[in-house]
């Protein structure tokens, strides 16, 4: 079961723009637009009471997906850098084509976090470079990398996000390069040349200590508003921020361990 949470917007469209940042933020797994109102979905009542609560919003439970599946009659696709990311019934656009049917997992390309990640992406993969993204979704960026030559190994605690990995991986004709595992990113343990962490500010400063000192390469964070939240991640993750990128509000920034000190 889901639950719903509606805010009622009339037709300013600065408002339609802020609840929907606002229910990314809130832990929302999809968000939908309709004429004067703006629905998050939610996994669990008490996040949904929260959101409700503080967005003057209403609650609504769900038995079906129904609540879930409702934006498919209004998708449209999205450029970032060199890709087009559209669902299977839209024709390609220019550039990369990127497949995404994320079924009910997060992850449709569309909110600006995804963008800003997908453009620093480009610029930093390379062929034969092994890729760890967690909080991985519907493999939205995992499929990305994979299509720029990297293999992928792809985690996210939503134990259907395998699946649907797995099928945006088959869509894309890159299911040999992504291992798609269900699992807390808190306590991974791996090796990368880069890793993705495309999530809200709490899960970084919740999921940083366990991730300091493994050889996970530079780090593409997004999921977090401009400004302060940008320093909160990177003093989390102990490294200061060597690229960044912003859109509206949101940001995506490239987390290093800065340069190595010169000899005394």
């Amino acid at each position: 079961m889901h639950v719903l949470v509606e805010v009622h917007v009339g037709d300013d469209p600065h408002a339609v723009d802020t609840i929907t940042d606002r229910f990314w933020v809130a832990g929302a797994v999809g968000v939908e637009e309709q004429p004067g109102v703006v629905i998050g979905a939610f996994e669990d009542a008490t996040t949904a009471e929260a959101a409700a609560t503080a967005l003057d919003g209403s609650l609504r439970p769900v038995e079906d997906t129904t609540g879930l599946d409702a934006w498919r009659s209004h998708a449209e696709a999205i450029t970032a850098g060199p890709f087009t990311v559209r669902v299977p019934w839209l024709d390609p656009g220019p550039g990369i084509d990127l497949v995404i049917d994320p079924g009910h997992t997060f992850g449709s390309g569309s909110h600006p976090s995804t963008r800003l990640a997908l453009t620093l992406l480009a610029e930093l993969i390379e062929p034969g470079m092994h890729v760890l993204d967690l909080g991985a979704g519907s493999g939205v960026l995992a499929i990305a990398a994979a299509h720029l030559g990297a293999s992928v190994t792809a985690v996210d605690l939503d134990p259907g996000s395998p699946a649907t990995i797995a099928a945006n991986a088959e869509r894309n004709g890159v299911a040999d390069r992504i291992e798609s595992i269900t699992g807390d990113i808190a306590t991974v343990s791996a090796t990368a040349d880069l890793t993705l962490l495309n999530v809200t500010i709490d899960i970084h400063e919740t999921v940083a200590p366990g991730l300091r000192g493994q050889p996970l390469g530079p780090l593409l964070v997004a999921g977090i508003l401009a400004g302060p939240q940008e320093q909160r991640a990177a003093a989390a993750h102990a490294r200061v921020i060597v690229d960044r990128l912003t859109e509206d509000e949101w940001a995506a920034v490239v987390l290093d361990h800065g340069p190595t000190p010169a000899p005394s």
